[in-house]
C-alpha cells in the first residue's frame, strides 16, 4: 500500500531526497527565517477583535441592536412558584417586599421556592418562612388581633404548623447560601412532617426532642461529609500542591533520567512488549479454561460458553500477530529506543523546557477567565421562560402548555415552576462564534508549545557540541517560535478547530433530535461524528510532523504539511515504531509519576496528619489526580521531542554524508547495524534475482 502511495507521489516536487545546500557546514536549523503565515496570525488577532465586540455587546458596554444587554445573575439567581427571578425582578409580594431585594431563594416542602432577604444562619422551628399569600394572610390576621401576647403566639405557631402540614410554610432551618439558592443542611422532608405530627399532639418542647435526633441522623449523611471533607481539605492544602506538583515535577526529572541511562530504557520496552504478549496468551488461556467449565454447567447458557470459547482463540491469534509485528519491526524498535533516548538527554540539557507547558496552561486560564465573562453575559442576554415541571401518566413532563399554569402565571398545584432561556438566532450564533474562538484559542497555545519545544529540540540536535546547549537554546527556541513562526501555529490551529467546531455542532444538533425520539437521525449523526473524530487524530499527527519541519527548515505551514506528509510516507514503518515505543513509554512515565507521587503523599499524610484527618484517601486522591495532569505536561514534551528527534535523524540522514551527519553516537551505532545487514542480504539475493522490488530510500537505511 505505501509503495502504491509512493508511486503515484514520487513526481511530487516536495516528495524527494533532501539535499544539503551550499553554506557550508550549517545546518538546516539555523538556515535564515522569515515570518510564515502572517495572515493566520492577523487572522486571529481579528477574530479575538471580534470576540471583544461581542462581549462588550452582551455587557452593555457597546450597544447594538442585535445582542441584548444579559445580567449573569439571571443564571443563577432562583426563580419564586410565581416565575419571578429572585434579586433581579422588579416584584411586590403581598406583604409589600420587593422581590429585587430580596436575592435568595429558599425551598418550600412542595418543592416551590420563595425569595427572602438571606439564608437562615441558625435552626429555630418555631420561626417559619411562607408563600406570598400565606405570609400576607397570617401577617394581617394577627396584625389586627387583640388577643394576649403569649396566646397570639401559641395560636401563630399552630396556623404555621397547619400550613406547614399543607407544605406552604417551613421553619428556618440552617442553610448554605449556593449561588442564587439557600441549601439546608437537613433532609427536611422528614423534619417538617415530624414537626408538624409531634407539635399538633405534644407540647413544643416535646415535638423539639423528637425533631432533633432525626435531623442529626439525617444531617451526618451528605452534609456532615462534605463539612468533614472541606475541612481535611483545607487542613492538608499544601500538602496536596506540595507533592501533587513539586514532588510530581521532582519525579518527572528523575524519570527523564532514568531514560538516558543504559539499559534502562531498553529493559521498559522489551519487557513491555512481552508483558503484553504473555497477558494476550493468558487471557486466552483463562477464556479457554472458563468456557470449558460453563459448558460443563447445565445452569450456564449454552451460547455463554461458546462465545468465551471463540473469544479464546481471538485472543490466540491476537497474540500471534502481536508477535509477527514485533519479528517485523524489532530493528526499527530499536532505532525507535535510540530515539526516545536522544529526546531524554536533549529534554535533560534544557530543564527548563519541561516547565513550558505550566506557561501554557496559565495562558490558557487567563483567556478563558475573559471567555468565560463574556459568554455569561450573553448566555444571560436571552429571554426567561417559565416552564411548569408535572407528573404525568408517562413520567415527570416539562411543558409550556396552559393547561398547567393558573391565571396569575404561575404552575398549578401539583407542578413545579423552573426557568428557561430562550435566545434568538443573533445569539445563537454569536455563542457559536465564541465557541470556535475558545477552541481556536486553545489550539493555538496547544501549538505554540509544540513549535517551540520542537525548535529546542532541533537546535540541540544539529549541535556539533552539545554540551553547550542549556536553558538559554530553550530561550532562544522561543523567541524564534514568537517572532516568526506564531502565524504557522495559528494556521494548524485553525484546521482543529474547524472540525471540532462541526462536531460541536453536530453534538448539538444530535441532543436536539434525541429530545425528538428521531433515533435514525440520532445514529447517523453518531456516526459523523466518529468519522470526524478520526478526521481530526489525523489532522493533529499531520499537524505535529509540520510544526517539526518549520522548527528545521522554516517552511510555511502549508509546505511543512506537504513534507511532512511524504517524509511520513518515506519512513513510514519508523514512525510506526517510534509511535509504539513512545506510547510505552510515556504509559510507564504517568504511571510512576502518578503513583509515587501518591504513596510518597499518603506516607506523609499519615505520618504527620493521621490523627487529624477524618478521610486519609480523598487527600490522597487528590494528590494523584494533580501528580496525573503534571504527567501529562511531561508525556506531551516527551512525545514532541521523540518525533522531533526522528525527523532531524532523518534529515541529517538525507542531507549530510556519514561523516558530516549531526547524529549522537547511539543513533549512529543503530544505523551502522541496520546497515550491515541490509546491504549483507542484498548482495547474497542479487545474483539470484535481477529485479527487486522499490523500497523506500529512508526505509532502506534503517
Amino acid at each position: 500500500m505505501i509503495q502504491l502511495v509512493s508511486s503515484a507521489t514520487k513526481d511530487h516536487p516536495d516528495n524527494h531526497k533532501l539535499e544539503k545546500k551550499s553554506s557550508g557546514d550549517l545546518p538546516p536549523v539555523e538556515c535564515r527565517r522569515k515570518c510564515t503565515d502572517v495572515s493566520m496570525l492577523v487572522l486571529l488577532v481579528c477574530s479575538w477583535a471580534a470576540m471583544t465586540g461581542v462581549g462588550l455587546a452582551a455587557m452593555g458596554v457597546v450597544d447594538s441592536k442585535y445582542i441584548r444587554k444579559g445580567d449573569p445573575r439571571r443564571l443563577v439567581s432562583g426563580m419564586d412558584y410565581h416565575g419571578n427571578l429572585c434579586g433581579v425582578t422588579n416584584y411586590v409580594t403581598p406583604s409589600g417586599e420587593d422581590t429585587l431585594y430580596l436575592p435568595k431563594a429558599y425551598p418550600m416542602p412542595s418543592g416551590y421556592l420563595v425569595c427572602v432577604d438571606s439564608c437562615p444562619k441558625d435552626t429555630d422551628y418555631d420561626k417559619f418562612i411562607c408563600e406570598y399569600d400565606v405570609q400576607h394572610e397570617i401577617d394581617h390576621l394577627f396584625g389586627t388581633s387583640e388577643m394576649a401576647a403569649d396566646v397570639m403566639d401559641e395560636s401563630k405557631k399552630s396556623l404555621y404548623v397547619f400550613y406547614a402540614s399543607r407544605k406552604q410554610c417551613m421553619p428556618q432551618i440552617e442553610s448554605v447560601s449556593f449561588l442564587g439558592y439557600c441549601v439546608p443542611k437537613l433532609k427536611l422532608n422528614e423534619v417538617i412532617l415530624r414537626k408538624a405530627n409531634s407539635t399538633l399532639t405534644d407540647s413544643n418542647e416535646s415535638s423539639a426532642e423528637v425533631s432533633l435526633p432525626i435531623a442529626s441522623k439525617a444531617s451526618s449523611s451528605s452534609s456532615d461529609f462534605f463539612d468533614k471533607a472541606m475541612a481535611d481539605l483545607a487542613r492538608v492544602r499544601y500538602v496536596i500542591f506540595g507533592f501533587g506538583c513539586g514532588m510530581s515535577l521532582i519525579l518527572g526529572m528523575i524519570f527523564i533520567t532514568l531514560l538516558k541511562l543504559p539499559g534502562v530504557l531498553h529493559m521498559f520496552i522489551w519487557l513491555s512488549v512481552v508483558a503484553i504478549d504473555v497477558g494476550l496468551v493468558a487471557a486466552g488461556y483463562y477464556s479457554k479454561g472458563v468456557s470449558a467449565k460453563w459448558a460443563a454447567d447445565e445452569f450456564r447458557p449454552k451460547n455463554e460458553a461458546a462465545a468465551l470459547f471463540y473469544a479464546s482463540y481471538i485472543l490466540y491469534g491476537l497474540a500471534c500477530v502481536w508477535t509477527l509485528v514485533i519479528l517485523f519491526l524489532r530493528k526499527r524498535i530499536v532505532l525507535a529506543i535510540s530515539c526516545v533516548s536522544e529526546a531524554a538527554k536533549a529534554i535533560g540539557s534544557m530543564p527548563m523546557i519541561t516547565l513550558f507547558p505550566g506557561l501554557q496552561v496559565l495562558g490558557l486560564v487567563a483567556f478563558t477567565v475573559v471567555w468565560g465573562i463574556y459568554m455569561a453575559f450573553l448566555a444571560s442576554s436571552g429571554d426567561v421562560v417559565v416552564q411548569c415541571m408535572c407528573h404525568g401518566v408517562d413520567g415527570v413532563n416539562t411543558t409550556l402548555a396552559e393547561n398547567v399554569q393558573s391565571n396569575e402565571g404561575f404552575c398549578n398545584e401539583g407542578c413545579i415552576a423552573h426557568k428557561e432561556h430562550m435566545y434568538s438566532t443573533n445569539t445563537k450564533y454569536a455563542a457559536l462564534y465564541l465557541v470556535f474562538c475558545w477552541l481556536w484559542t486553545s489550539q493555538f497555545i496547544v501549538a505554540t508549545g509544540q513549535l517551540v519545544v520542537s525548535l529546542a529540540i532541533s537546535l540541540w540536535y544539529f549541535n556539533r557540541n552539545r554540551k553547550l546547549v542549556k536553558n538559554s537554546t530553550f530561550s532562544r527556541a522561543l523567541f524564534l517560535v514568537s517572532s516568526y513562526h506564531l502565524g504557522t501555529a495559528a494556521y494548524g490551529s485553525l484546521v482543529i478547530a474547524i472540525v471540532n467546531t462541526i462536531r460541536a455542532v453536530l453534538t448539538y444538533v444530535q441532543n436536539k433530535a434525541a429530545k425528538s425520539k428521531l433515533r435514525v437521525a440520532v445514529v447517523l449523526l453518531s456516526v459523523l461524528k466518529c468519522l470526524l473524530w478520526c478526521v481530526e487524530k489525523c489532522l493533529k499527527f499531520i499537524n505535529k510532523q509540520a510544526y517539526v519541519q518549520t522548527a528545521i527548515f522554516g517552511y510555511s505551514f502549508c509546505k511543512a504539511s506537504r513534507c511532512g506528509f511524504f517524509l511520513i510516507l518515506r519512513n513510514a514503518l519508523r514512525i510506526s515504531a517510534v509511535a509504539v515505543v513512545s506510547q510505552i513509554v510515556v504509559f510507564i512515565g504517568k504511571i510512576f509519576i502518578t503513583v509515587a507521587s501518591a504513596v510518597s503523599g499518603y506516607h506523609y499524610l499519615d505520618i504527620h496528619f493521621g490523627d487529624e484527618l477524618n478521610f486519609l484517601m480523598l487527600p490522597t486522591a487528590l494528590i494523584a489526580i494533580v501528580a496525573y495532569a503534571v504527567s501529562e505536561m511531561f508525556d506531551e514534551v516527551l512525545g514532541m521531542a521523540v518525533t522531533t528527534i526522528l525527523q532531524c535523524f532523518v534529515v541529517d540522514e538525507e542531507m549530510f554524508e556519514a561523516d558530516e551527519r549531526y547524529a549522537p553516537s547511539s543513533l549512529v551505532g543503530t544505523v551502522d547495524s541496520t546497515q550491515q545487514n541490509y546491504y549483507k542480504k542484498k548482495n547474497e539475493t542479487s545474483c539470484c534475482n535481477k529485479s527487486h522490488a522499490i523500497v523506500m530510500p529512508s526505509e532502506t537505511r534503517a
